[in-house]
């Protein structure tokens, strides 16, 4: 992949910049030369490559400043699917991005210090441009290897990235701290998720089977195929560990005819999944508690046990602890089934070690764990062992797509 070119083209009427923010500028824009390069392997363009059979994609990314100066970042490609206008609208700008990197961007943006030309697709144009850059230029791959947790790749954000990490560190999903990690999240209201989810009120990637396939369809999919893989019968009591809004619990109650207890720690999600419980007419089959998975008694043991894309809560340091626990709550002969976002194996040390804008304003204390990891603590503090594997991540996009669209059409309305 060719390295990035930019040129910089001069207006009459320029932003005035004290001389910390002209550095800050002067930081930036060159590492974004440096950063920004054309080629990646994304399926956004039908133009094959004809060595590697994988796509080809070249961007443009364009900085303009108010003021009239425009800073134009490119690969050697001039055809490009993908072109973004990001709009300088405060200096500060350089000095966020500067001293706190990713952060600082996400700060910026919320600050308006920058904004798009094209407000619904500016800022996912941005974050594909990055990812692009990041995995198709050689020379940031070798750097990333290079490099430890606390060096980001923007070198003078490194105390930013340090003052984060410590933040970071005091969240870590004690009893105490996962209460206040769920409620900075789950607490937010219900009505809020109700803008994106669908009306299942599920909070985990969908199964389709096709790509316009309605999300509620792929969504009950997921659902059924938890019960398949959990083997559910009207014999079993069913532990849910993260019951959501409920939509499993009634879901397998009904397909199934088994007994259901599901744990939440957020007092917003228990107070709808109740009613929801109550107008279903099934109180007598579906029970819920306010506690953490470290507060069930172990005296009492359930034959299956689900748990989807909760584990991402549980955090590093607690992982063995809660696979200890389930093989703890589990019957002989029980079944375990987990679902979880995954990270890569290579990038989940430094991942779990350093801040991130999901850790910072989405997840506080969430670890998106890796594969590896979750086997060897799995091995380390239970007995528990792997039947079955299955890679589900193609259909994330897809979900994730459904949820913005529906926020974006709902949100004018809320």
């Amino acid at each position: 992949m060719a390295a990035a070119q930019s040129a910089l083209l001069s207006k009459p009427k320029h932003m005035e910049l004290s001389l910390i923010e002209a550095g800050a500028r002067l930081f930036v824009t060159r590492f974004l030369r440096r950063f920004i390069s054309a080629g990646c392997l994304m399926q956004l363009q039908k133009k094959i490559n004809p060595v590697l059979g994988w796509p080809e994609i070249f961007f443009f990314y364009i900085l303009l400043e108010e003021g009239g100066t425009t800073l134009t970042f490119e690969g050697d490609k001039r055809k490009c699917p993908l072109k973004i206008v990001l709009k300088v609208n405060n200096p500060q700008f350089y000095w966020k991005v500067m001293t706190n990197a990713d952060l600082g961007l996400a700060d910026a943006y919320i600050d308006g210090d920058m904004s798009f030309n094209d407000n619904n697709e500016g800022l996912l144009d941005l974050f594909l441009i990055l990812i692009a850059s990041r995995d198709s230029n050689s020379s940031i791959s070798k750097l990333n290897k290079r490099r430890g947790w606390w060096t980001p790749l923007l070198f003078t954000a490194t105390l930013g990235s340090l003052t984060h990490f410590f933040k970071h560190f005091l969240r870590h999903n004690s009893l105490t701290q996962a209460h206040r990690n769920i409620a900075c999240h789950y607490e937010l209201g219900n009505e809020l998720f109700a803008l994106f989810l669908d009306k299942t009120m599920t909070y985990s990637t969908g199964l389709f089977k096709k790509e316009d396939e309605d999300l509620k369809v792929a969504q009950l999919r997921k659902m059924s195929s938890l019960i398949e893989k959990a083997r559910i019968d009207e014999k079993h009591e069913v532990l849910e560990i993260g019951s959501g809004w409920g939509s499993f619990a009634i879901e397998v109650v009904n397909q199934t005819g088994c007994k259901y207890t599901g744990i939440t720690l957020s007092k917003e999600q228990l107070k709808l999944v109740e009613k929801k419980v109550k107008d279903a007419g099934l109180q007598d089959r579906i029970k819920f508690l306010l506690c953490d998975y470290r507060q069930l008694p172990n005296t009492y043991k359930y034959d299956r046990i689900i748990s989807c894309e909760m584990i991402e809560h549980v955090g590093h340091e607690y992982m063995d602890e809660f696979f200890g626990c389930c093989e703890s709550l589990l019957a002989e002969d029980g079944l375990f089934v987990l679902q979880f976002s995954s990270m890569p194996d290579e990038r989940y040390n430094e991942n779990r070690r350093s801040s991130d804008f999901i850790k910072e304003y989405i997840f506080p204390g969430v670890c998106i764990p890796s594969l590896s990891r979750v086997t060897s603590a799995m091995a380390n503090a239970s007995r528990l062992s792997v039947e079955h594997v299955e890679n589900i991540g193609i259909h994330y996009p897809q979900t994730l797509r459904y949820w913005r669209r529906n926020f974006m059409a709902n949100q004018s309305f809320s």
